[in-house]
């Protein structure tokens, strides 16, 4: 059984419940055909966001990593939600930081608390001033701690401050660069950066990963932020930069990266270009 192939053995996974009501679409364990694509593209969908439209009673390891190509498509489906919620609490006469509550509260309700929970693994580990090894058992533990706690505080004031900031006509546009962007880069990292450690979630979506994945991805990416314009295209340039850089320090102190610090990395992203779009845009 310890040899059992990681690619065909399935995998059960507790789900929550959602704010959506599942579809119940069934699909095969194996699909082939357009049938896999879009097993694939509904496994990305439903890993990234709370939206849940299918019902499987196994995952398998392949299904994740054959769904990183859809990363940015997924991205941009959730700056369409959150363009949404921003124009909904807009037209109910919000502004400046009480949009931005509501803009983080919409998120959590589209899009779930998947990269809030990395990120303050992380930042348990990463802030601890431990060993390597030592930062890496803290980041396994299920206990909250307070660099997680202050960690998680200064991101959601800094996500709620940010977006309270942005002009009501930009807005939309930028949320969808911001999740576009964020989610590409989680690409980068996936298939780019080594695992810190075996076995977890990142591992699952990197074996059997494709260079050919990171090309489809980046190719996604271009094409819904050039429908958005050239300066939303120059804002998620440029934000690459520090994420990249952010990654670099994360594999230095860890010796590669994990599943949580992809969520680390990834909310880290979302403030980076709030921030870029504040400098550049406004």
């Amino acid at each position: 059984m310890a040899e059992e192939n990681e690619k065909t053995r399935g995998t059960e996974v507790e789900e929550e419940t959602g704010f959506w009501n599942r579809m119940n679409i069934r699909l095969p364990e194996h699909s082939t055909g357009p049938f896999r694509y879009l097993r694939d593209f509904f496994t990305c969908l439903e890993f990234l966001t709370r939206i849940r439209m299918t019902k499987r009673d196994l995952w398998f390891p392949d299904d994740f990593a054959r769904s990183v190509p859809y990363f940015p498509l997924v991205g941009g489906i959730m700056g369409l939600l959150m363009w949404g919620a921003a124009k909904g609490g807009i037209m109910l006469g919000l502004s400046g930081n009480l949009l931005g509550v509501f803009l983080v509260l919409a998120e959590l309700i589209f899009i779930g608390t998947l990269m809030y929970d990395g990120f303050m693994d992380t930042a348990d580990g990463v802030f601890s001033g431990r060993t390597r090894k030592r930062k890496l058992e803290i980041m396994q533990d299920s206990h909250v701690g307070a660099n997680a706690v202050i960690g998680a505080v200064i991101l959601i004031l800094a996500k709620v401050t940010l977006l309270g900031t942005m002009s009501p006509a930009m807005l939309g546009p930028l949320l969808v660069t911001m999740y576009v962007a964020t989610r590409t880069m989680m690409v980068i990292y996936i298939l780019k950066f080594p695992n810190a450690r075996p076995g977890g979630l990142g591992e699952m979506f990197k074996t059997g990963g494709k260079p050919v994945y990171l090309l489809l991805a980046v190719a996604f990416c271009a094409l819904l932020l050039f429908a958005l314009g050239p300066a939303f295209c120059k804002l998620a340039i440029l934000s690459v930069i520090p994420c990249i850089a952010i990654a670099f320090w994360l594999k230095w102190g860890l010796g590669g990266l994990t599943g949580d610090t992809f969520g680390f990395l990834t909310e880290c992203g979302n403030v980076i270009v709030l921030f870029l779009a504040l400098l550049l845009l406004r």
